[in-house]
């Protein structure tokens, strides 16, 4: 397990985890193996060294070279504005040069280990939980939970045989949401991969050539969607697939707490009620938002003004909206919404705004509060689990809660001192700071503002953990999880969407969850103090069942 201590080990021992062990095992058995034809694709544009589908450039950039004959202080005023341009461009050269190297070292090392283990006919990935019961894979750079293009090198090594038409849905469906198609009917992306027929034949036939798949928004996926969907096209029922598709959570952190509090509108904003097309959270934001600058803009604001001009849609509001669940902040909102500005002005929108910053700043405000018009019992759920984690930080311990699946979360921030160190290395003096913790103290900070997101995130992974054991009775073999992104083969899909349904909905009717916070906080604290949760809506949780976009 990851960061645990030999108290919390010792803690763990008094609690059944078998249902977390069953979860873990079934993720290591899934046995992978290489995916071939992707990853040759991957290495020739790769060793091209140009910037191919997200991958970047396999070289530095050239830094222009200094392009006068004085020093700047010889300069005139002319050649001194020259030479802050020819600066400003070194600079960005530098810092793109710099920001890449990451970059180049991750897929260097994921074509190594690609094309190492393309000797074998299969392998497997060790898995490990962290101290909330989110499962992650120990391998860093080819797994189902990493980059892109890591995890279009790596198929399912069992196949699966397409029999029915049914079957092939989600491999269709796979598709459509890889190309970025993922706001329409889920008949209407069914309808899309067939439609898209040619364009899958000529790039299958010569990726490299013709490049309509360097559009998708996870190009590397797509392609490994589009050497699948070619198989299939060609051979028809029969064909074995062994492509991992996947169902994904329709803002899965603002799902959870809609469930917690049964609350219509909210659930109804994140799917969890069943509509005709896909609820878009983003949307509603930017929508209640708009109305908002439109009252402002009716009485003559000047920003108001502007915004009428410039628009306000979902690339706003979706970073702000992701941040709720876990803790955001204004601030944390105030910066996501400047650089989606940033981003939409760069992309050709035209900027009616003096200063991007202080617009942000104003439209921030607004978004903020329109989200709370949206899923005002989000807040409600995340400020009474600050209010706690605010009790355990007073008592000095740390903040604890058991799982539906009886998984003991134990959130430890101890508090810390440091002091500086200065220290000579090469003939450089070197100042470091040495932080050590203080025994018996709990920083308090830490503790409220890492208490929603660890709690949500322990749900979403408890989630998981029921999800893959009840596919496992059902004879459901093969598993690719990312937290909130649900995937096996194509011919089990439509059971393995009926499972993780039944699986929520079970675990918020079987389980108080903000109640049992509170019963176990009464029992750790010594005190019954401790406030009662908020009270419950009218949504009818059963209503998950039947909802089409609840993971789609």
């Amino acid at each position: 397990m990851r960061k645990s201590t030999k108290e919390y080990f010792e803690r763990l021992r008094q609690f059944d985890l078998s249902q977390e062990f069953n979860a873990l095992n079934a993720l290591q058995n899934t046995a992978w193996k290489i995916n071939s034809p992707v990853l040759q694709v991957i290495r020739e544009t790769w060793d091209s060294g140009e910037e191919w589908a997200g991958l970047p450039p396999k070289f530095d950039v050239p830094l222009p070279d200094y392009p006068f004959d004085k020093s700047p202080a010889d300069m005139s005023e002319q050649e001194k504005a020259e030479f802050k341009a020819w600066r400003k461009r070194r600079g960005s050269i530098h810092v793109f040069n710099h920001k890449n190297m990451s970059k180049r070292i991750q897929i260097e090392r994921t074509l190594q280990l690609a094309e190492d283990y393309q000797k074998y006919d299969k392998f497997y990935f060790v898995w490990q939980t962290d101290f909330r019961g989110r499962k992650y894979p120990v391998e860093s750079f080819m797994s189902p939970q990493v980059a892109d293009w890591g995890k279009a090198a790596i198929l399912f090594n069992r196949g699966m045989a397409i029999n029915t038409n049914e079957d092939a849905t989600w491999l269709a469906i796979h598709g459509a949401n890889l190309w970025g198609n993922d706001k329409i009917s889920l008949a209407d992306r069914e309808l899309w991969a067939y439609l898209v027929h040619d364009d899958v034949i000529k790039t299958a036939e010569n990726p490299t050539d013709y490049l309509w798949w360097t559009e998708a928004d996870k190009p590397w996926q797509f392609l490994a969607w589009v050497f699948e969907w070619y198989g299939y096209l060609k051979e028809g029922n029969g064909f074995v697939s062994h492509l991992p598709v996947a169902a994904d959570g329709s803002c899965n952190g603002l799902q959870n707490l809609s469930a917690i509090l049964r609350d219509s509108e909210g659930g109804r904003a994140v799917n969890l009620i069943d509509g005709d097309v896909p609820a878009d959270i983003y949307s509603d934001v930017a929508n209640l938002t708009m109305k908002r600058v439109e009252q402002e803009a009716l009485r003559g604001d000047p920003m108001a003004l502007r915004f009428m001009q410039f628009g306000v849609d979902r690339s706003l509001t979706k970073r702000p909206c992701m941040i709720v669940p876990y803790s955001g902040t204004l601030m944390a909102c105030k910066k996501y919404v400047l650089e989606a500005m940033e981003s939409k002005v760069q992309g050709g929108t035209a900027n009616p705004f003096d200063n991007l910053r202080d617009a942000s700043f104003y439209i921030s405000r607004h978004i903020w509060d329109s989200i709370d018009g949206v899923i005002g019992s989000a807040r409600k759920v995340m400020d009474y689990v600050k209010d706690v984690g605010a009790m355990y930080s007073a008592a000095d311990k740390p903040m604890e809660w058991i799982t539906p699946t009886n998984f003991l979360v134990r959130q430890a921030y101890p508090d810390t001192k440091s002091r500086q160190i200065k220290t000579k290395i090469d003939g450089n003096i070197l100042v470091v700071r040495h932080h050590t913790e203080i025994e018996g103290k709990i920083n308090k900070s830490k503790t409220r503002t890492g208490a929603s997101p660890n709690f949500i995130h322990s749900l979403d992974a408890a989630h998981l953990t029921m999800t893959i054991n009840r596919c496992q009775q059902e004879g459901i073999k093969d598993f690719a999880m990312v937290h909130d992104s649900y995937g096996t083969h194509t011919s089990n899909m439509v059971r393995m969407s009926e499972i993780l349904r039944e699986s929520f909905v079970d675990m918020y009717q079987e389980n108080d969850v903000l109640s049992d916070l509170r019963l176990h906080a009464c029992n750790i604290l010594g005190t019954e103090d401790v406030p009662e949760p908020p009270e419950k809506g009218d949504l009818d949780l059963r209503k998950v069942l039947s909802s089409k976009y609840f993971f789609a």
